[in-house]
């Protein structure tokens, strides 16, 4: 992963060097092993690149030095490197083809660059290095926007193709890699990240009321393209964005969408269980497999659930490395022997983080300006710390588990009752399979029962006792984009409903906040199991193949139930990275107290809804930091 910049003008101009340093400035975090900048003027096709202070030394006498830019153009392209494959100085960016007809910035990673490269070999196409990076460059002179859908990664990419002077923008599929812009009166400026667009030409982007509203709501963001910022947005997730030679209107650019959510799902006469079984262990481990491909070294998130410990699992088979695995220990919500239990089959590097949390009271501001906007977990932070951990420890590249409850339709709360309800009117004995598995959904265990039964009892007595108006009431009721969302989420079929977490509800939110937090470091996260094959192919199993005999995700459990100990694929409940908000908030009142905007309500709020309490507090922090 790297950071990108740069802007598209109505007219050509001199260069300002204060504001591509700034630009450079705001990436840099994200990229600190190498940084370029190309000026482009599209009416005349020139290209010019510079180097900074923090290019690789190896190009000070190929490049010129960016403070000797005289170059009058429209286009400026600005690059900070991440380097994961071919370390050396070939992978500088911007990249320029071979024949000069494209050049471009990338941040993200292509898991398939070798099987392109291959075939672009096949195509006489003749590399000068060993990076994904000109495998996209080189892809896209070949196969133009045919190239989007033949890759298998994420990125954000801005390309210049002086063939018709055009400016293109993509984005991954699963909007991985965030690219965020803004449209000013003198044309579109857009970065990785937000904070270089929130003063453009003197004018400070204005906060989104209707985002921000939104979010106390219900706790939805990254809706619809929006962000905190009214006038900054982000570009779709698996969309393409043009601008032709005489265009720096966002108004007049075209988009396309390169690929869609699967909106059709098989029946159990359409594949059988055991097919499923095999395609989906064959997707798995070679979505596993191509995310190992790295010059750097690769840890690995263990949590002791399914999801993270059959990655954990496939990639102990795959890899010719020993590999590390990291496991969080947190007080009250303890997953550690579980995740230990992965030692009775694979020889690991197993190492165990502790005191994750611990400083939160303290970083919360600066890890908010970190962040850019509100987050709705606090456990961000200590996946922000446990990442950190694993940086210092040597580990460049992290692979998680995420991703694997949108796919198999694993939040059972959110999911079951439309699953039940279409599954029921399916032809017996598939009726009957339906009323099983909600039989033995109520009654999973006894010990779950006495855990749902505390936990309702302790939280009823706080409201029963509690005194004053609901703070809820507190939130203005006003109509606003998330609050709509939200409230149509029970009128949707089983299968909008998974499309709904794909694009609205956890996943968008998820994957900006986590690039943010890793990047911060920086660490490169990889998700195997939002490999688009695999999210195409689940999205499309029948109901049964994803809940059976009282368990959820069934598929990935007999997939991995020869890999895995009994331990961890029958067990019942499944944790995560939970944060203890009540008594967390509780302790450390006085800290946070005075960044909630309602005066003298903090304790109802805590006995109430401390997920609440806490989203308010974070809106909090976020404006104090606005203003600062």
């Amino acid at each position: 992963m790297c950071g990108i910049a740069g802007y598209c003008l109505k007219t050509e101009t001199s260069p300002s060097i204060e504001l591509i340093n700034g630009f450079l400035a705001s990436i840099r975090q994200r990229g600190p092993d190498d940084e370029g900048v190309s000026l482009i003027s599209r009416p005349s096709g020139k290209i010019q690149s510079y180097r900074t202070d923090n290019t690789y030394p190896a190009l000070s006498d190929q490049i010129p030095h960016l403070h000797e830019a005289k170059h009058r153009h429209d286009v400026a392209l600005a690059h900070s490197r991440y380097a994961i494959l071919d370390l050396s100085e070939k992978g500088h960016q911007p990249f320029v083809s071979a024949d000069k007809s494209i050049v471009g910035i990338f941040n993200g990673e292509i898991y398939n660059y070798i099987e392109l490269r291959k075939e672009l070999l096949s195509l006489g196409v003749n590399f000068r290095t060993n990076c994904d990076t000109e495998v996209l460059i080189e892809g896209y002179a070949r196969w133009k926007d045919d190239l989007w859908a033949k890759m298998n990664g994420f990125w954000a990419i801005v390309l210049y193709d002086n063939a018709n002077h055009s400016l293109i923008f993509s984005r991954d599929r699963m909007g991985v890699a965030p690219l965020y812009y803004r449209q000013t009166a003198n044309g579109v400026y857009f970065s990785s990240y937000i904070e270089p667009l929130i003063e453009i030409e003197g004018a400070k982007a204005q906060s989104n009321e209707d985002a921000v509203l939104g979010f106390a709501q219900t706790g939805f963001k990254d809706i619809e393209e929006a962000t905190f910022y009214k006038e900054i947005k982000s570009l779709p997730a698996g969309c393409t964005l043009r601008l032709s030679q005489t265009q720096s209107v966002l108004s007049q650019a075209i988009m396309k969408r390169y690929w869609n959510l699967p909106t059709q799902r098989l029946q159990e006469k359409d594949i059988s269980f055991p097919q499923a079984i095999k395609e989906f262990r064959t997707l798995f481990f070679d979505a596993v497999d191509i995310r190992l491909r790295a010059d750097v070294k690769i840890g690995f998130e263990l949590s002791g659930g399914l999801d993270s410990s059959s990655v954990v699992a496939a990639a102990a088979l795959l890899s010719k490395l020993k590999i590390t695995t990291y496991t969080a220990k947190i007080q009250g919500a303890d997953e550690e022997p579980f995740a230990r239990s992965i030692l009775q089959q694979y020889d690991v590097d197993y190492r165990v983080l502790e005191h994750m949390e611990d400083n939160f009271a303290r970083d919360y501001a600066p890890f908010t300006k970190l962040m850019e906007e509100p987050f709705d977990n606090p456990n961000a932070y200590t996946h922000y710390q446990m990442l950190k951990t694993m940086k210092s420890q040597g580990v460049k590249v992290v692979m998680t588990g995420a991703g694997g409850d949108e796919v198999l339709a694993g939040y059972e709360s959110s999911f079951w009752p439309k699953a039940y309800q279409e599954w029921k009117k399916e032809e017996f004995p598939s009726s009957l399979k339906a009323d099983w598995y909600e039989v033995c959904r109520r009654y999973k265990t006894f010990d779950k029962a006495k855990s749902t039964f505390s936990n309702y009892f302790s939280a009823a007595f706080r409201r029963f006792f509690r005194k004053g108006q609901s703070p809820e009431r507190q939130i203005p009721a006003m109509a606003t984009t998330a609050l709509n969302y939200r409230d149509r989420y029970g009128k949707l079929s089983f299968d909008e409903q998974r499309r709904f977490h794909f694009s609205v509800a956890l996943l968008p939110f998820y994957m900006r906040s986590s690039d943010h937090f890793t990047m911060g470091i920086p660490i490169e996260h990889r998700f195997p199991l939002l490999d688009y094959r695999l999210v195409e192919f689940g999205l499309s199993l029948p109901i049964s193949y994803l809940f059976r005999n009282g368990w959820t995700k069934y598929i990935l459990r007999k997939a991995m139930e020869p890999y895995l100990p009994a331990k961890i694929i029958w067990r019942r409940e499944k944790m995560g990275f939970q944060f203890p908000f009540y008594e967390y908030l509780k302790n450390n009142e006085q800290v946070f107290a005075p960044q909630l905007g309602f005066p003298g309500a903090y304790q109802d709020f805590l006995d109430h809804d401390p997920i609440l309490l806490w989203r308010l507090i974070s809106i909090g922090i976020w404006q104090k930091g606005l203003k600062s």
